[in-house]
Order: C-alpha cells, then structure tokens, then sequence
C-alpha cells in the first residue's frame, strides 16, 4: 500500500489522547492515529499483537525506571524547594528599609546584617536569585508533577487493563499494589487488599507457602523466578504461570518484589488432554494386535515398534530399534521396491503383501499397510504389519481345492438353499466337469435351476423323491436322466448335500453328478445277456429232451439219459475270449467257481491231452458252418486227478452277416454211463 505525508494541526485535547494510548499500547502515535482513522471509515483494523506476560512485564520495567528518574528529578526539586522555603523564612525576617537596607534578624532578635554592611549586594543578589529560583522550580516541579502523575495513571491504567494478574509486594510480604485481575481473582475489592498480607487476606493456603517462600528466595537472590500455581475459585481450580522480579532502590537494595501471572488453565487442560490422548495412544500403540512400525523414510531406521512387532518377529524391543527396515525384509526386486515407494509418495499410503525375516531367519507373510505422517519432526512410515501366513496357507488349500474341483472329472454344482419349490434353486457354480458333461459353460447356467436340464424321459418320480429329501435338509442320491445342450440324454448320478455356516444355518446344497451312461447301456447290455442265456438254456435243455427221446429208443440211449442229470452250462464271448462257466460244471471237476480263469484257453486245459485236438476240430468246424451243432465226447481232467468223460453240445449265435460272435452249450458229466 502506497504511503503519503498529511500534517495536521490537532486540539491538545485530542493530542494528549493521542500520546496517552501511544504509551499504554507501546505503539508510536503514527500507529493510533492510523487505526483511529480505519475505525471512523470503516476499514478492516491490522490485527494486533496479543499482549504477553513478557510484553507486560518490558512496559512495567520500563514505566519503572521512567517513575524512578521522575521520583530522582522530584527529589532533587523538592530539595531545592525546601532551601527555597527557609530563603522565603529569612526573607520574612528581614525588615525592609529603604534608608538603610535589607535588615536581617537572627532568631534571638539581633540584627545580623544592617546598613552599609558589604553583604548587602550579596544578599541583594542572593534574594534576587532565590526569587528568580523559586519562580523557576515551581514552573518545573508543577510539570514535574504533572508528568509523574500522567505516567502513575498510564502505569495503573496499563496494569488494569491486562487481563492477566499483577500486583506488587513489599519485603514484608504486604500487597502495595494489585491490579483489577488481581482483585477479581481473589473476590475482594482492591483497596481491602492493599497493605494486607495473604495470611491476613485468609487466602487459601494451597500453592501460598510455596509462593511465600518463592518470594524469599527473590528477596534473597536478587534475580527473577518463574513457577506455576494454582488457585481454587468458585468455577474451579484456576492455573497460572507466574514471574517474581525483585525491585531494586537506587541504592541497589530490594525494597519488594512484582509478579506477573499469566492464566495457563486452557493449556493444562489442552496438555492433560494431550497427556491422556498420548496415554491412549500409546496402550493402543502397545495393545493392538497388529504388529506396528515406524520407521524414518530418510534413513530406513525403525524409530518405534510395539510388543507384537518384537514378538513376532523374535526381538527385544531394545534390539528392534537398532535395525533398518531391510534388516527384518526378504529381498525384493527393486523395480517392485521402487513401485511401492513411488505409490507411497503419490497417494501417502499403500497396501502390499510382503515377507519378514524373524531373528531366527524363518519367514513370515504378511500384509503391511503403510501410511506417511509427520513424527518428531521428521516423515515416517507408520507400518501396521498382519500376520497372513495362515491365511495364505488357507488360500493356497484352497486353490488347491478349487483346481481339484474345477478338473474334477465330475460335474459339481452349488446352488442356492432356497426355494425348493419351483422355479428351484439357483445355481451359483458350477466347475469344468459340468461344461464337459452338460456342453454348458458356466457363464449359460449361472443364476438358473439345475431343473433346466430335465426333459421328458426324467422320471418323475424319481424327481418328487429327490425334492421331498431335500425338504428335510438330508442328503439324497438318485440317478436321472438328464439331456445335454446338444439335446441328447444321458443318465447321471446326482449326490446331494446340504451347506451348513457356522450358525448352523443351512445356505446351499452342493451336488456331485457323474455321468453313468456306459455303466447304464452296459447294464442293459448284460441283462439282454442274460435274457439270451437264459433262451439259449431253454433250447438247450429243449435239444436235450429231444435226445433223450432219441436215446429212450436203443437201451444205450435208455441208459444215457438215466445219466443225463449232470448238465451244466456254458457261453463263450468269441471276440473277448471270456466264457461263463456254470458253477455246478465246474464243481463236476472239483474246482471252486474261482478256482481258474473264465477264459476258453483255461477251460481247454483241463480237456484229456489225447482229446484235445478232437474238440478243437469239432468247434472249429460249428464256427466255420459245416456242422449245424457243436457235439463231441471228450474226457476231463478233474482237481483230484480223476478222469471225467464228457459230453459236450453248443450252437453258435452269428450277427446278421453269419459271423459266429457267440457259442452257447452244454456238457453233460456222462462218466458212470460208460462205466
């Protein structure tokens, strides 16, 4: 702001204002006149400096020493004054005389100095200059006066305007002088305390020994002391800072001493507050579970940690505090170390999981959450360390877990618990098994009911049961058919149970299903067998009766089918080799039904080494079609090394383009007949 010169020429009114609030601010007349100027047009005033005890405290040193010059220059104008006085006295004395002179008489009477004495000039002279002195002083001693009377109101008027206490006590310990502060603080008018000491005050005695004895000391010492109190009041304990000075007389002795308190009560409330915040926050420094750090990011130091930090990591905290941070860390790439600290610094905190070497050398894992702030004057990294190594234990199970069951050759299927009833269950996953088996991608079934798999040969039924299992939260098994996205069916084996959380609440049902077609065509596969085994028994047996009509012809057939009752069956698997055997044929032979291999070669074995060749051609020649029946006598060798004589019959089961794929008989024990 540009600055110009203005004279004025002001009332002394108005002046003496002026240099009054000059002195009592301790701001030159410029300043008040400028602020007085703001005021009256309305401009924003500059903000003042709040007034300190120390500020307090220079205008008070200063207006003393200014009060003592003035009480010197008194001093010595009153001197002259009283020499002045006994010139008026011996001027009263003397009887003027025109004729003669000035007389002078001393206080008997006697006339010390007459006419024509030489003193006269002198005294002549003398008496003019008492004359001219007196007129002098007095003008001086009225200023004089005046000044020390101005300075005594701007001192009193500086002391009662401060809010803070101030008062002023002799060496005997009496109040010569309290400010308004003062008298408020002790709830007694100012004159009432004037000339009374604090035991005569009946002021309490908390904190008034020690001040007792304080001043004392000041007394003693010459110097200042500063101390804190507190003083009961009736809106609670007040807490105050206060400076003892002594105060020195001309002749450098302590007539008293001047103290000036300063109310700190806030500020004991804002450091109990900090004290208890501290406190707080150190327990919850201490306590927390998490490991925490804090370390210098200039020098890496780890300036602090708390008792999970070193126990964790298998330190003394004392031990801890000598460390850097690369000390406690496994090593990492700095091209990752410096992509943490450059998040660090661009967002002030950062998230990363990390590894830390205990004092053992085993490692940990952990997650650190740092963060920047400022501590002791200096930025730090306030670290809150977790211990994850269980959790990244879990994780990898469950990885492991989650790869099995999403390569599971299986399908899995978790759903919703709810409802049961249509529209069903919603699916929430489903693994790679499914996709496989249903032509299903995850993404297609999410959200849908497993029901949308159904078609119109899913039995019914079998579905009714399935649901009302369910109802009563218990696991169920069933087989389905169900149809694939390309529309054809398959059958599935569904197994189903129920997901219970940690309050026993049932939340999904998960379901393993797997794919039983083959397993299906097989087993209707093998009941068809059976129901050709059990036709090709009939004709078998049909044969039989046949020949046994024939034989009932001749007695050699009579007595043939009198033997006939040892007939057991077999079915031989051209393509496989495998052949049935009926447990009672091998019993014929003394083996157990697992004795030996359903095979052709091993049954061959057991044929008569003389024989062997015979029945070979005769099967040979029923599969080659040159014969309508197998038939041939042959003999066996049994387990006990008996021979048994056999016969055997069979006819061979050919596709639709004649090739033999089966050959299906029967073997008649026919020992005793022949013997």
């Amino acid at each position: 702001m540009v600055s110009k010169i203005a004279t004025f020429r002001l009332p002394e009114q108005l002046t003496q204002e002026i240099r009054f609030r000059a002195e009592t601010t301790g701001r030159d007349r410029t300043a008040v006149v400028i602020d007085a100027l703001k005021q009256a047009f309305g401009l924003p005033p500059g903000d003042p400096r709040p007034a300190t005890v120390e500020d307090i405290q220079y205008q008070i040193n200063e207006l003393e020493q200014k009060y003592k010059q003035l009480s010197h220059q008194l001093t010595e104008l009153t001197q002259t004054s009283i020499l002045e006085r006994q010139i008026s006295q011996f001027n009263s004395e003397t009887i003027p005389d025109i004729s003669h002179g000035w007389v002078s008489r001393n206080g008997f009477g006697e006339r010390m100095l007459g006419a024509g004495d030489s003193g006269i000039g002198e005294i002549t002279t003398l008496e003019i200059g008492g004359i001219g002195a007196n007129i002098g002083d007095d003008g001086k001693m009225r200023e004089l006066a005046a000044r020390i009377q101005q300075q005594e109101k701007i001192f009193d008027q500086v002391l009662s305007s401060s809010p803070d206490p101030i008062c002023v006590l002799d060496r005997m310990g009496r109040f010569t002088y309290v400010n308004l502060a003062i008298a408020q603080l002790f709830d007694l008018p100012q004159a009432e305390i004037l000339g009374k000491t604090a035991q005569q005050l009946s002021l309490p005695p908390e904190g008034i020994e020690l001040f007792e004895n304080q001043r004392e000391v000041v007394l003693a010492t010459r110097r200042p002391l500063t101390d804190d109190i507190s003083y009961p009041t009736i809106n609670g304990v007040r807490h105050y800072e206060y400076i003892l000075s002594p105060i020195l007389s001309n002749q450098n002795g302590v007539e008293g001493a001047i103290c000036t308190a300063r109310d700190i009560t806030e500020r004991k409330q804002v450091e109990e507050s900090l004290r208890e915040s501290e406190a707080n926050y150190r327990h919850l420094f201490e306590y927390a579970n998490d490991s925490i750090l804090i370390i210098d990011l200039s020098t890496n130091r780890i300036l602090d940690a708390n008792q999970n930090a070193s126990r964790r990591l298998g330190y003394t905290r004392k031990e801890l505090l000598k460390l850097k941070a690369k000390d406690i860390e496994a090593p990492i790439s700095e091209e990752r170390q410096m992509s943490i600290l450059q998040q660090l610094q661009a967002t002030g905190s950062i998230i990363f999981e990390h590894a830390l070497h205990r004092k053992d050398r085993s490692q940990i894992q952990v997650e650190v959450s740092s963060r920047i702030i400022e501590y002791r004057d200096r930025l730090v990294s306030l670290s809150f360390i977790r211990d994850i190594s269980k959790r990244k234990q879990d994780e990898e199970r469950l990885r492991l877990l989650e790869s099995a069951v999403f390569n599971a050759n299986d399908a899995i299927v978790i759903t919703e618990a709810h409802p049961l009833d249509k529209p069903g269950p919603r699916i929430v996953y489903v693994n790679q098994g499914f996709t496989r088996m249903t032509g299903y991608t995850a993404e297609e079934v999410i959200g849908k009911t497993p029901r949308f798999l159904q078609g119109p040969k899913t039995d019914r039924a079998q579905a009714d049961i399935i649901r009302d299992t369910l109802a009563r939260w218990e696991p169920v098994r069933a087989e389905l058919i169900n149809y694939r996205k390309d529309g054809s069916e398959f059958w599935v084996e569904l197994n189903i149970v129920p997901v219970v959380d940690d309050n026993g609440n049932y939340t999904h049902w998960m379901a393993i299903e797997r794919d039983i077609t083959e397993r299906k065509q097989s087993e209707t596969a093998s009941a068809k067998l059976e129901q050709e085994r059990t036709t090709l028994l009939s004709q078998t047996n049909a044969i039989l009766q046949e020949e046994i009509v024939k034989y009932q012809q001749t007695e050699e057939r009579y007595a043939l089918a009198v033997c006939a009752g040892k007939v057991g069956i077999w079915d031989w698997q051209i393509e496989t080799n495998e052949l049935y055997i009926a447990p009672n044929l091998k019993a014929m032979l003394h083996y157990g039904n697992d004795e030996f291999a359903n095979t052709m070669d091993a049954w061959l074995e057991l044929v008569h080494p003389e024989d062997i060749k015979q029945v070979r051609n005769e099967i040979k020649a029923h599969l080659e079609g040159l014969t309508n029946r197998y038939s041939t006598e042959h003999r066996m060798l049994s387990k006990d090394g008996t021979i048994r004589s056999f016969l055997s019959r069979g006819t061979a089961i050919r596709d639709p383009n004649g090739k033999p794929y089966r050959l299906m008989g029967a073997s008649t024990d026919i020992t005793q007949c022949q013997q």
